[in-house]
């Protein structure tokens, strides 16, 4: 069972301050440092957020990193061994790409390729349209969205457009454009299967 850090505080092992939301994150610069470019420069490269230890994060809201380093570090029983979910990937996705995470990345990766197209992944609809948001703007490979695009596709152009109501027009428009591809080719495919059962 995990065991959630408290990162409001300082230990001896995180001593580095993220300001976020003006409120204090400790986290420990060496293990960010190892898996992460951006955490090697900001914490050791020179710099002066490296030499005060610490560094504002502007843009970034305190629950989405905090969240964000329940994932990516070991929690108080040393376990790191966390599960990528339709609910945790846009936040995933976000930081590994702001903060240059590549290890993550070639997870978040390997999440839509291999297990979100299983048929026996149950996924909520409003976090598709998450999904899909950020994986594009985080610049994931096409063919992997179009997996996000599909599943969209199978719940129907009118429960995405419910989806997307809320959302800026160049978003909406955007997803409903794509969606519309992948709909169109479902019905082709079911129409098909059906006459060839006929």
């Amino acid at each position: 069972m995990s065991v959630d850090i408290n990162f409001s505080q300082p230990s001896a092992l995180r001593q580095f301050e993220l300001i976020v939301e003006k409120k204090s994150i400790f986290v420990n610069a060496h293990f960010l440092a190892e898996i992460s470019p951006y955490f090697d420069l900001l914490c050791f490269g020179n710099f002066r957020e490296a030499s005060e230890g610490r560094a504002e994060l502007e843009d970034e809201l305190y629950d989405d990193v905090v969240d964000f380093l329940q994932f990516i570090c070991p929690d108080r029983n040393y376990m790191s061994d966390k599960k990528i979910t339709d609910s945790n990937f846009a936040i995933l996705a976000h930081f590994s790409h702001v903060m240059q995470f590549p290890q993550l990345r070639r997870r978040l990766e390997t999440f839509l390729e291999n297990d979100f197209t299983s048929d026996t992944l149950r996924v909520k609809d409003e976090n598709m349209i998450d999904m899909v948001i950020e994986a594009k703007e985080t610049g994931f490979p096409d063919k992997l969205v179009d997996n996000v695009y599909t599943k969209l596709g199978q719940l129907g152009i009118e429960r995405v457009k419910e989806l997307t109501k809320g959302l800026p027009d160049q978003y909406a428009e955007a997803i409903l454009k794509e969606v519309q591809r992948f709909v169109s080719v479902l019905d082709f495919s079911f129409q098909f299967n059906f006459l060839q059962l006929r």
